[in-house]
């Protein structure tokens, strides 16, 4: 598995608050589990879409991408918290980091 970042508090609580899979979910906490995670943000050059870069936790030899739509309001809804959690294995990567404490 790729090097996955240390968990402080705050990225910790983000995770859980991301696998409780809300309706809605804040874009600025969901970038920062992102960037924790080693991917880098492309902005929309126009539109909604934000495209972010970054490891494959199944494979660290290739570049996974992932692409974010964000509503007004600055919110990213369920089926792309879905889609993020599958693909960086936050719930494996969670647990992990639970046991070790």
């Amino acid at each position: 598995m790729a090097d996955t970042p240390q968990a402080p508090g705050k990225l910790k609580k983000r995770v859980r608050d991301l696998l409780r899979f809300p309706a809605d979910y804040d874009f600025e906490d969901l970038k920062k589990i992102l960037e924790a995670f080693g991917f880098t943000a492309e902005p929309p050059r126009r539109g909604s879409h934000w495209v972010f870069y970054g490891p494959n936790p199944r494979n660290p030899s290739e570049e996974l991408q992932i692409t974010i739509p964000v509503k007004k309001g600055r919110k990213v809804k369920r089926p792309y918290l879905k889609r993020v959690a599958e693909r960086l294995l936050l719930e494996e990567w969670l647990q992990r980091v639970e046991e070790e404490r």
